[in-house]
């Protein structure tokens, strides 16, 4: 829970409507106090520090007077009207929201502005709308009380300066992710509904729902960035793979963890799902700092669907292409079309390899080949008449069959 009275005091300010007004007003004067409080007080609105002083006076609770506030924010902000005080995060709505902010959201550090603006920017209407949802959800207010910032190269939210001021009691850090490697918030890692809060919008943002039957390709993925300037004391060629890097350096990536994909991981294992990690190597800023970036791959079916049954995710392309996947999979096809793949192969070119099978099937690798070619060999439509050998200790030569 967070209470008004956690915010900064002087910076924010606070409405009662008029008849509760007009009771503390007239309980201040028969206690004979100081007039620039009753002054203060008459107001539209009266500072967070003026009420804790009030409340002291009038030997008042800090929670009660908290539930007849009508109104919060700075000084001439559009604030937050029938704010939801105190506030709780501690459900999917919240940790949806404070996911937006830690992935496609910004929690401003500017010099001009020492307080910062809180900012979500995605193209996607339909993720924009779900943000909204939640943030009345959790905030209470008006939709209106959200600015939304149109632009060709960027479209997204401004929140009122008292909604940053609640997260940055959350996160407790601004600027970009990558250079505080921020972790997840605790209270999101306490409970399952915060945790599938927390995938489905990270999906949503930084993720991909790839879908390609010819491909035989159906994965989620989504990537993290970390700043590594500090181990690279050499300046480096942009976009380097990581096999490529020194490996002393690869080893240093490996030991610099990535808090947002350490913690990540530990969700998905408590939620039972298999994902691979990736490290897909390092870049350069426009701004010339050195980042690493890795990636999470969730791939095969069964785990595919044990995930749909989880999460609904608040894009509407992305849910319906992830729906798609898990209805239309042709795990039971593909054995059939492989097949008939094999059979043509075998009747045509008479001895084919795995690379032969591949290319025919238009996989990425021969390593989805293997488990093919295995299982039919087993069945007896194949026989192996080559096993696959080292030419000249440089290259391997694959394995060749005939139809039996």
């Amino acid at each position: 829970m967070i209470h008004f009275y956690d915010l900064p005091q002087n910076r924010n300010r606070v409405s009662f409507d008029s008849n509760f007004k007009e009771y503390l007003i007239n309980k201040l004067v028969n206690k004979k106090i100081d007039y620039k409080i009753i002054r203060r007080l008459r107001r539209n609105n009266v500072n967070i520090k003026t009420v804790i002083e009030i409340s002291r006076v009038l030997n008042l609770n800090l929670d009660n007077l908290e539930k007849k506030i009508i109104w919060i924010g700075a000084l001439n902000s559009k604030g937050l009207s029938k704010p939801k005080l105190p506030l709780n995060l501690n459900n999917r709505q919240g940790a949806r929201f404070i996911a937006a902010i830690v992935n496609d959201g910004c929690l401003t550090n500017n010099r001009k502005d020492s307080y910062g603006r809180l900012m979500y920017d995605n193209f996607d209407k339909t993720i924009r709308t779900s943000i909204i949802n939640d943030y009345l959800y959790i905030f209470g207010g008006k939709e209106e009380e959200v600015s939304f910032r149109d632009y060709d190269k960027k479209k997204f939210l401004e929140f009122p300066s008292v909604i940053r001021d609640f997260v940055f009691l959350i996160l407790k850090n601004k600027g970009p992710k990558s250079e505080s490697n921020l972790d997840i918030p605790s209270f999101i890692k306490s409970s399952k509904e915060n945790i599938l809060g927390w995938i489905e919008q990270t999906i949503a943002d930084e993720g991909n729902v790839n879908y390609n039957l010819n491909k035989y390709r159906r994965e989620i993925v989504w990537r993290r960035s970390l700043d590594v300037s500090d181990l690279f004391s050499k300046p480096i060629n942009k976009d380097t793979p990581f096999k490529k890097l020194p490996k002393n350096l690869r080893k240093l990536l490996y030991i610099k963890k990535c808090k947002l994909i350490e913690d990540e991981k530990s969700i998905l294992n408590f939620l039972g799902i298999k994902y691979k990690l990736h490290n897909i190597g390092i870049y350069k800023t426009v701004k010339e700092n050195i980042r690493t970036r890795w990636q999470i791959s969730i791939t095969k079916r069964e785990n595919l669907v044990k995930l749909r049954k989880l999460i609904n995710i608040p894009s509407l392309e992305k849910d319906n292409k992830f729906t798609n996947i898990c209805n239309e999979f042709s795990r039971y096809k593909e054995p059939l079309i492989i097949k008939e793949k094999i059979i043509n192969l075998g009747k045509n070119r008479k001895i084919f390899t795995s690379i032969d099978l591949k290319i025919a099937m238009n996989y990425s690798s021969v390593t989805n080949t293997y488990k093919w070619l295995k299982k039919f060999k087993e069945e007896g439509l194949i026989k192996k008449i080559k096993e696959s050998s080292y030419g000249n200790g440089y290259y391997k030569k694959p394995a060749k069959y005939e139809l039996i």
